[in-house]
């Protein structure tokens, strides 16, 4: 038997997982965006919480159509009907179940059938993981990694581009603007090691 507390538990998932790639794409009400959804939050998180001992138990503490669905009302249809619903969602120790973290959290659901409650507590689940174990998310790898990123060029490079980039006054020449923007930089030393050879092969 482990003898980790709950909370050294949830840090120990904490340092196998940090990222959740957001994998839904939502419209609609004029908005677009991505979204984590309930079964990519455990997907990414299942092996940690099984191997450090960690159960989720979500308990429903208050539910209420707010609005129910009335296909004959006037003067409008009502075709989805909008769920309320308060969850506890405990993060349990396997080997002392009466040890636990809890996150509260209030869901709320459209479903133009009878799945409304079912999707207000998954809403709430996915939102307890993510706020429990601080989980990062985005929508792109790359760009992600990109910010970890901390490698500038250093000075030498620096005159290098310089050189080639910039007239006798320091500013950009019309090359220098049009690869500054193909780049994303304002400034040379904002550049990134692993950009520079390419930069410098455009600006030869």
């Amino acid at each position: 038997m482990s003898e980790l507390n709950i909370y050294q538990r949830i840090n120990a998932v904490m340092k196998d997982v940090d990222y959740v790639k957001k994998d839904k794409a939502v419209s609609g009400g004029g908005a677009n965006y991505k979204a984590v959804t309930h079964d990519q939050a455990v997907a990414v998180i299942r092996s940690a919480l099984v191997k450090h001992g960690i159960v989720i138990q979500p308990v429903q503490k208050h539910g209420e159509f707010l609005q129910m669905r009335d296909l004959n009302a006037q003067p409008v249809a009502i075709k989805m009907g909008l769920y309320s619903g308060s969850y506890d969602v405990h993060f349990v120790n396997m080997d002392k179940p009466d040890e636990r973290s809890t996150v509260s959290v209030e869901a709320h659901a459209n479903d133009n059938g009878d799945k409304a409650p079912g999707k207000a507590m998954t809403y709430a689940v996915k939102t307890a993981i993510l706020k429990q174990f601080t989980l990062e998310t985005g929508e792109d790898d790359e760009s992600r990694n990109e910010s970890f990123d901390v490698n500038y060029i250093n000075e030498d490079q620096q005159r290098q581009l310089y050189n080639l980039l910039c007239d006798g006054n320091g500013n950009y020449t019309q090359k220098g603007i049009k690869i500054s923007q193909a780049y994303r930089f304002a400034n040379l030393h904002e550049i990134k090691v692993k950009k520079f050879d390419q930069i410098l092969e455009a600006a030869s």
